[in-house]
């Protein structure tokens, strides 16, 4: 069989487009649709539903699936087994990652690995941890890093590399005891949108006391519950690393008061994909990071 079918077929289904499986590929739309075509010609059944609101798969397309990443994964590791030796690594990889991550972190990880390999390039999106690793089970990213009080539920293959901490910050300096949560529940809170993990693990603390509660504002944007924060609007518990500017400018301070468990860093790939040089690249140099 020829494994370009299944590429395209793999592609269509991931992306639930033609269009945008063609961009991926580097082929013609017309292309990506006759290989389709022909994939289910020789299966004798339709693998993808054409509807109005995109491309989904059939039943046979569903478990055609891991079947097809399998091939393909062996074809790549023969390929890498073939490959030039000395040849240095290139390609892209798609990564999805908290915006924290995104922001404060990843910058570095793209520069060190442009000074090192310069054919490797990183596509990076933000995404919480439900899309990121959707994203990697369909195969519309090479790597999702996770930041979580706890290990994620999924079937997909998980590295722990590092740590973050985390900080109780409002925007003023803080003298005598420290806070309790039952002090911070009657207080106006900042809060990262429902889905993060150590947000939703602030928000069951301060339910947890019975205490009057302050307002609970929900953001999308670490920038904008700083900015709120910084002018008095409430405190917040962000990623001690996406706070350091303004820590030091003044702008805000940490709360003493409960301790808060730092986020495990996990790398997630997919279990059937051969990693590519490229992403074994970008693996070795978020280890390091975190290292």
């Amino acid at each position: 069989m020829d494994t370009r079918l299944l590429r395209s077929f793999l592609a269509v289904a991931r992306s639930g487009s033609f269009t945008e499986a063609a961009l991926q590929l580097g082929f013609t739309q017309s292309t990506v649709t006759g290989h389709v075509q022909k994939l289910e010609r020789q299966l004798g059944d339709r693998l993808l539903d054409r509807l109005s609101s995109g491309v989904v798969v059939t039943e046979l397309g569903a478990r055609l699936i891991a079947h097809a990443e399998e091939v393909l994964a062996a074809e790549d590791r023969l390929r890498a087994l073939s490959g030039p030796t000395g040849a240095r690594p290139s390609g892209t990889v798609r990564l999805i990652a908290p915006e924290s991550l995104c922001t404060y972190r990843l910058p570095a990880v793209i520069a060190a690995v442009r000074d090192t390999e310069p054919d490797v390039q990183i596509w990076i999106g933000p995404g919480g941890i439900g899309d990121a690793l959707d994203a990697v089970r369909r195969g519309t990213a090479d790597l999702a890093l996770t930041m979580e009080p706890r290990t994620p539920a999924t079937d997909l293959a998980l590295e722990k590399i590092g740590t973050e901490p985390l900080l109780l910050l409002d925007h003023g300096a803080r003298t005598g005891d420290s806070a309790t949560w039952a002090d911070l529940a009657r207080r106006d809170a900042l809060l990262i949108e429902e889905g993060c993990g150590y947000s939703d693990d602030v928000a069951e603390q301060l339910a947890a006391t019975g205490a009057t509660p302050g307002r609970r504002s929900r953001f999308g944007s670490i920038e904008a519950i700083k900015r709120c924060a910084a002018v008095g609007l409430g405190w917040t518990a962000l990623p001690a690393v996406s706070a350091e500017a303004e820590i030091r400018s003044g702008e805000l301070h940490p709360i003493p008061g409960p301790h808060l468990p730092a986020c495990d860093i996990h790398m997630a790939v997919h279990p059937r994909r051969h990693p590519s040089p490229a992403l074994e690249v970008v693996r070795t140099e978020l280890r390091r990071t975190w290292g």
